[in-house]
């Protein structure tokens, strides 16, 4: 499980607020692990997980090009790897099922992906945009 914490704050309250959702439902997959669910259960989740995924990458890039932030395309590009790890893992669920490895590999390297980006690339923007305020 992971928690937000202060040093993960952009600042920008819509993304805070989606950062704080996203990692719900990361929690969320990850605690099916600990649990009997059905395979429907959890590519459920999954597909909300991605979705939501989607949704704030691009809430988060409009922002980046309304305020000119000037790493955008490297940013976009960091958002494109994560959703491309996310899709392998959820092309692993749909061939094998729900897995202690499944749950592991997401822990693992998706949660910690996301994590660091917030606290580093993400709260980089949230000083950018939060300058650009008038």
């Amino acid at each position: 499980m992971i928690t937000i914490t202060k040093d993960m704050e952009t600042g920008i309250p819509r993304i805070d607020a989606q950062h704080k959702e996203l990692v719900d439902r990361l929690n969320a997959v990850t605690s099916m692990g600990t649990k009997s669910v059905s395979k429907e259960e959890t590519q459920k989740t999954l597909d909300l997980l991605g979705e939501y995924i989607v949704k704030h990458f691009r809430d988060e890039e409009a922002l980046q090009k309304q305020s000119g932030y000037p790493k955008y395309e490297w940013h976009k590009g960091q958002h494109q790897h994560y959703v491309a790890e996310f899709q392998k893992l959820k092309k692993e669920f749909s061939t094998n099922g729900h897995s202690a490895k499944l749950t592991l590999d997401l822990s693992n390297s998706i949660i910690n992906w996301i994590v660091r980006h917030i606290k580093s690339v993400d709260v980089e923007f949230g000083k950018h945009f939060n300058s650009q305020k008038r």
